[in-house]
């Protein structure tokens, strides 16, 4: 049985409970129990020996199960755990065994639950709301709906979890595909529980692709971190990968990882757990504002954070931080609605000094958002002046549950190779030849990455050079390219401000006048001078277009106005018309050296690659269309982004109106014939 039969199996369970749980709730109920029947199997491996240590321990610790049940729970544990046995059940009674009795079913369930160690405990009270909330919300509103007995038979009857019919491998993948499962019957974002296992593979596969001397060198050993780990599934495919690679089953690789949602830390945790591993590794909370493995530094990092989730409610802590040079968003910080990059940032501040890599999966925001000088741009320049992006890959469509766009994979590294330093390699792996179609669509993944594209695009990264592939694309064979090598200075830009003049004339001042004196917002020492010019005007009966030097030499001249600088500006832009024929306008009308007034309207901006001549370009791409034109080069602001579309854009010239046309004609040529043979029939 695969693992999407399997979990269909286990999520159908929710049809003896639909008359009586909301749709919402019904994982409430699916997910603790698929738990608890899978420790069920895991344990009845090691049944014998925990009741023989049970059976034998002496009097002294004994007495601690009625007087203090954790101490007890303590000393049994430190006395199981050499014999390999991390978590274990007291009480005597299983989901199976506990049916045998239906009338003592609610107390039998309560003592069953109770007699987990704790480390189990705490697991499952992240289905209860808590330790304070007791663990009789799993089973309580199903024991007074009398539901609990069949449920439990269900699942003791139809998931046969035992760790030989069922690995850990694929018990992780059954409970993603039974959390998506929950969470597209409520219209809930599943995208963001569930990353697809031939994903998970390539990104693995990515970060290790050069590290294969290091994996095996005898006695090493490595840790592995997720700061969005989910059920766990990223963290087990890399660490069976390494183990794969290495060739050693017993090498030490700790695992470790941070979740904000409770019931999928639940279902990590228990995951470790049952593996023999540390799972005190795995913690609860938010990872960006309460980071639980602080000073902590990792050999490799692997994640996929949620796409476009906003980080507004932590914004007060992340700002916080951001200002301490020491912080880990000191670089920079995204706009709050989005914070894929504040995961990437924290886990570059846990990269070992040793050497780290990373590999996470974003959205295509990260690669351009973001203006000269903004957080975006300063997050991806801190990359780049560390030399820590070493990759990024794009993918194509589809190939998420939760979301079609195109996703990219972006790996850094600390530690490059000397033939990377200084380098980043784009590989366009939006290929059709890489994917291949889902039987069924799974939400809106519609295909998967073949292993022609999982082959080729590693192959193409290991390489580490520029390199195109020949495809063929109906009748037409196509050299496409596939892979660029750029230089760090190619992504960089310097954003520089072009101003040009201010051009003002005089004309229908008495017009202009009328209407800004029935201006309400007009303050009345405002209008007691506009009156003033008013009356100029009309006593002068003006009616010359005047430029904005004349105007003002024959304001000062025929009125008693005390022309400030302030007043000036007002006056220009109550009474003056922009007209490009006119001269440029200067600060002070009196004096011609005063400075050249920028029309703001006529402001724009020219972002120059930093490996281009400044100067060189303002005379080739401005100057030539606007001779009047300065760069006011106070404001310059430098820039970073990864134009990765438009570095592999290739422009295809549309079809001649004679190819459409006769297409057109061969159409209705076949339509005729056709229509003909039905007529004749």
């Amino acid at each position: 049985m695969t693992p999407q039969e399997l979990a269909q199996m286990i999520w159908n369970i929710k049809e003896i409970i639909r008359d009586d749980y909301n749709d919402k709730n019904v994982d409430e109920v699916i997910l603790p129990f698929t738990l608890l029947r899978r420790l069920d199997c895991v344990m009845d491996v090691n049944k014998d020996i925990v009741k023989q240590v049970i059976d034998t321990l002496p009097n002294n610790i004994k007495k601690y199960e009625k007087e203090d049940i954790e101490k007890y729970h303590t000393m049994l544990s430190n006395i199981l755990k050499p014999k390999g046995v991390s978590f274990y059940n007291i009480s005597g009674f299983s989901l199976a065994n506990i049916l045998a009795n239906p009338k003592a079913l609610g107390d039998n369930f309560k003592t069953y639950l109770e007699g987990f160690s704790e480390n189990v405990k705490d697991i499952l009270y992240n289905f209860t709301g808590g330790k304070e909330k007791g663990l009789s919300p799993i089973y309580e509103t199903l024991l007074r709906k009398n539901l609990l007995f069949n449920v439990a038979q269900e699942f003791v009857t139809k998931a046969d979890l035992h760790p030989d019919k069922v690995d850990n491998h694929t018990m992780g993948t059954i409970f993603e595909i039974i959390i998506r499962m929950s969470k597209e019957s409520t219209n809930e974002t599943a995208g963001q529980y569930y990353t697809p296992r031939e994903i998970v593979k390539l990104l693995v596969s990515l970060i290790f692709c050069g590290e294969e001397n290091d994996l095996k060198s005898p006695g090493k050993h490595f840790s592995i971190y997720d700061p969005c780990c989910g059920t766990g599934g990223m963290l087990t495919v890399a660490k069976d990968y390494m183990q794969q690679v290495s060739g050693r089953n017993d090498m030490k690789v700790y695992i470790y990882g941070q979740e904000i949602n409770e019931q999928t830390y639940a279902i990590c945790k228990s995951d470790v757990l049952m593996k023999g591993e540390n799972a005190d590794n795995v913690k609860q909370g938010n990872t960006i504002s309460n980071d639980h493995l602080i000073g902590k530094k990792f050999s490799y990092m692997i994640t996929n954070p949620p796409f476009g989730v906003d980080w507004k409610k932590d914004k007060a802590y992340v700002e916080n931080e951001a200002e301490s040079a020491d912080g880990r968003f000191s670089a920079g910080l995204p706009d709050t609605s989005d914070g894929s990059l504040l995961f990437l940032m924290h886990m570059i501040s846990k990269m070992d000094e040793g050497g780290s890599r990373i590999g996470i999966v974003l959205n295509g925001s990260p690669l351009f958002n973001g203006d000269a000088g903004s957080g975006w741009s300063n997050i991806r320049k801190m990359l780049l002046d560390r030399d820590l992006l070493d990759c990024i890959v794009a993918l194509p469509k589809n190939l998420f549950y939760g979301t079609d766009i195109t996703t990219y994979m972006w790996i850094l590294d600390n530690n490059k190779p000397a033939s990377h330093i200084g380098k980043v390699l784009l590989i366009n792996a939006n290929q059709p030849e890489y994917i291949s179609p889902l039987s069924r669509s799974l939400g809106k993944k519609r295909y998967e990455i073949n292993e022609l594209g999982m082959e080729d695009i590693v192959k193409i990264y290991s390489g580490y050079e520029a390199c195109s592939r020949v495809f063929k694309r109906g009748k037409e064979t196509e050299t496409i390219e596939i892979a660029k090598v750029m230089n760090m200075e190619d992504f960089i830009y310097t954003k520089v401000t072009v101003e040009r003049p201010l051009r003002l004339k005089y004309d229908n001042l008495l017009e202009k006048i009328e209407a800004e004196l029935t201006n309400p917002k007009l303050s009345s020492a405002d209008k007691e001078k506009i009156e003033s010019v008013e009356k100029a005007v009309r006593k002068a009966n003006l009616k010359e277009v005047l430029s904005d030097s004349a105007f003002f030499q024959w304001l000062k001249k025929n009125s008693k106005l005390k022309l400030t600088a302030a007043l000036i500006k007002k006056l220009r832009s109550i009474l003056g018309t922009t007209d490009e024929t006119m001269p440029e306008v200067t600060a002070n009308p009196f004096d011609a050296e005063s400075g050249i007034v920028p029309d703001t309207d006529l402001r724009d901006t020219e972002s120059i690659p930093l490996k281009v001549d400044i100067e060189e370009y303002f005379k080739r791409e401005v100057l030539k269309f606007a001779p009047d034109a300065w760069m006011d080069r106070e404001k310059d602001k430098i820039g970073c982004e990864f134009p990765f579309t438009k570095l592999f854009y290739v422009y295809k010239p549309l079809r001649s109106v004679e190819e459409i046309l006769s297409e057109i004609m061969m159409l209705e040529e076949d339509m005729d014939g056709a229509l003909q043979h039905i007529l004749e029939a």
